[in-house]
């Protein structure tokens, strides 16, 4: 969903491989240590195949979509904190159009 021009550079590209392998992969196990396990291999993985020294910390709660802007471009998402308020906004738009209101809490690992 991400297209070629939206990539700038290599570091934007491992964002993006290590936010879709997460959460096909790390949002199904089921405790912290199982999840810090995953994020530890696969920083160690990339490490070691692409020669890039990065922050596991950096990397962990990386998410990209494509409801931030009204681009509907598929790019790396600001933090939760942020992000929440655009979110919320956009519940309003469909509660306001919806036969059924959705009632919907967002944090973090529901976002």
């Amino acid at each position: 969903m991400c297209k070629n021009e939206d990539i700038p550079d290599k570091e934007y590209l491992v964002y993006l491989y290590i936010s879709e392998t997460y959460r096909v992969f790390r949002d199904r196990l089921i405790d912290d240590k199982d999840r810090l396990k995953f994020s530890e291999m696969s920083h160690q993985l990339l490490e070691d195949h692409l020669s890039l020294d990065w922050n596991l910390e950096d990397f962990t709660n990386t998410i990209f979509g494509d409801f931030e802007t009204n681009e509907k471009k598929y790019v790396k998402l600001s933090s939760s904190n942020e992000l929440i308020p655009r979110l919320d906004e956009l519940l309003n738009v469909y509660n306001t159009d919806a036969p059924s209101v959705m009632n919907l809490v967002f944090f973090e690992d529901c976002i």
